[in-house]
This record gives C-alpha cells, sequence and structure tokens, in this order.
C-alpha cells in the first residue's frame, strides 16, 4: 500500500512538472518519426514525460526493438489532442480514486465526452489514432494487447510491466 502511495505522489509530481527537455523531444521524435511524433507532441507534457520514462526503462533493460519502444512513446496518445483539451488534473486525480471502487464503477461513471470519459477510453483512442498515423501492424498489435491488459504475448508484458513501474 506505501509502495502504491509512493508511486501516485511521484506520478502527480510529474504532472505538476513533467521537466522534457529539448533532447527528450529529439530523442522521442528520432525513435518516431513524423506523423507518429506528431501524436507524441499532441500529448500533454505530463503524458509524454510518463511515455519517455517507460520507453527508457525499457531501453535501460536492454530492449532494442524499435517497434516496442515506439509503442512506449505514443502507448498515451489517446490522452493527445482534442482529449488534452478536456482532461484536467482533477480528471485524473479522480480517475485513479474511482479505478480503486469495485469493477463496473468507474464505467457507469466515465461516459460521454468529458475529461473522465477520455482517459478512462484512452487506450481505444490510441488505437485509432496509431492506425491513421500508419504505426506498423506489430505496434497496433501490441498497444492493442496491452489495452486488454493481457500479458501473454512476451513483448507486450514487457510493455506493461514498464508502464506499471512508471
Amino acid at each position: 500500500m506505501i509502495s502504491r502511495l509512493s508511486y501516485r505522489a511521484r506520478q502527480f509530481r510529474r504532472t505538476l512538472a513533467p521537466g522534457i527537455t529539448a533532447n527528450d523531444l529529439h530523442e522521442a521524435e528520432s525513435a518516431l518519426g513524423g506523423d507518429l511524433y506528431a501524436l507524441f507532441a499532441a500529448m500533454q507534457p505530463a503524458d509524454q514525460r510518463h511515455c519517455l520514462d517507460v520507453y527508457r526503462r525499457l531501453r535501460t533493460e536492454g530492449e532494442d526493438d524499435p517497434d516496442l519502444l515506439a509503442a512506449a512513446l505514443i502507448h498515451d496518445a489517446g490522452k493527445g489532442g482534442e482529449s488534452a483539451r478536456r482532461i484536467r488534473t482533477w480528471h485524473r486525480v479522480a480517475y485513479v480514486i474511482l479505478g480503486t471502487l469495485p469493477p463496473g464503477v468507474l464505467d457507469r461513471i466515465a461516459r460521454g465526452d468529458g475529461g473522465l470519459a477520455r482517459l478512462h477510453h484512452h487506450g481505444e483512442a490510441t488505437l485509432r489514432l496509431v492506425r491513421s498515423a500508419g504505426a506498423s501492424e506489430r505496434i497496433a498489435a501490441l498497444l492493442e494487447v496491452m489495452e486488454a491488459g493481457r500479458r501473454d504475448d512476451p513483448r507486450a508484458a514487457l510493455l506493461l510491466a514498464a508502464d506499471d513501474a512508471c
């Protein structure tokens, strides 16, 4: 419980002060290229920071699969663009709290087109965005398995584990 609280406190601090550098942006652009980088650039800085942290964690663990690393950098793209204008800090806090309630509660509350709904359905939005941006089928497949929370694909399991750790 304490480690989960510590994780959430770090996550909240990064939301307020994500500290994205020009080097971070250059690294993401080099790994993603044009259209996929545009998805990364459309995310809020806090989401960019998180995706960069997932990417770097995988790199530190010795991963060099370009599709896996690209998926790490854009796995939260569904929180960007139009969604970014609707998601506020209080939505993020409420989403985390509501996620601790019994299954189905969040589904009933996070409806419509507001910030909570955008957060709750960001995985589906990410898949639509990456496919329309021309991501490889491997990247889309990794994100689809990640969205489903399945760990039967070893590469997607690495991505999920890094996401959970960051």
